[in-house]
């Protein structure tokens, strides 16, 4: 019967897998027959999008069997992904204490503090992880530096993208994440390079057109900002228009900028950028 649920766990045929685990429950098998079942069929349950049954199934087998850091492994993961970030973090723990070198373990626990805010914890286990991965996991090196530059740690955040940027050079995030770096140093003409060879790898992103004029603006070079402006029908638009109205006032054209400020406080985009747009308008005025 087991070989049976491996046999289907492999094709995919999950409703098969837990047909079998019910006869096979049924033998009161040895423990460690038991203990083979429970993680086809937690898995099973994960793969259809079951997460309560698998819980239900993971708690079980982690209670009896403590030893096996899988089940803890899993039932965090779900607990991670469900948002339940504070249940998850003892799992995580636990299963390092057996094996610190789990390397979905320690990124799972460094999403969750991540989660929860505790960026500095989050750092520690992030490095864990990337280290034990040898710098060979880009989606996770990319997470790592978007979290260090949520964290403004500048430094770690510019050494994590650049591994990144050597296994995924096309990536045009991991150029924004640059961009975003060298902006929260103050060095402006950088970011807008780096932002530059973002937009070339993804010419028709509206957002990347914006970042690099509102980079262009900072850099103090107003004419390329605003040829850097995309189309104000984007969903960006009332954001557009205020950069817009500032690269105009910085050129002395007040009056020009004062439209757009007027434009974009009136145009029922995001309450911020109108309420930001009023502000500039009565500034302006």
């Amino acid at each position: 019967m087991l070989s049976g649920m491996s046999a289907n766990f492999e094709r995919g045929d999950c409703q098969a897998v837990s047909e079998i685990s019910e006869s096979l429950f049924k033998e009161k098998p040895s423990s460690q027959i038991r203990e083979r079942a429970y993680s086809y069929l937690g898995r099973c349950y994960e793969s259809q999008g079951l997460p309560d049954k698998a819980i239900t199934v993971y708690k079980l087998a982690n209670g009896l069997y403590p030893e096996n850091d899988f089940f803890a492994v899993r039932l965090a993961s779900i607990y991670l992904k469900t948002g339940f970030y504070a249940t998850a973090v003892p799992l995580f723990e636990k299963a390092l204490q057996g094996r610190s070198d789990d390397i979905e373990a320690n990124a799972g626990l460094a999403r969750c503090y991540a989660a929860q805010g505790f960026l500095s914890k989050a750092k520690l286990y992030y490095s864990r992880a990337v280290i034990l991965g040898d710098f060979g996991d880009p989606a996770l090196l990319k997470e790592y530096a978007a979290q260090m530059l949520r964290k403004r740690d500048w430094e770690e955040a510019a050494l994590i993208t650049g591994y990144a940027l050597k296994l995924s050079p096309g990536d045009a995030g991991l150029y924004e994440i640059s961009a975003r770096i060298a902006a929260g140093r103050g060095d402006y003409k950088n970011a807008a390079g780096q932002m530059r060879a973002a937009l070339k790898l993804a010419p028709s992103d509206a957002g990347f057109a914006l970042e690099l004029a509102l980079l262009e603006l900072l850099a103090g070079d107003y004419e390329t900002a605003l040829g850097a402006i995309p189309a104000v029908g984007t969903e960006h638009g009332a954001l557009a228009l205020v950069i817009r109205g500032m690269a105009l006032h910085k050129k002395g054209e007040r009056a020009r900028a004062l439209e757009y400020f007027k434009e974009a406080a009136a145009s029922g985009g995001h309450p911020f950028i109108s309420a930001f747009a009023a502000a500039l308008a009565r500034g302006s005025d």
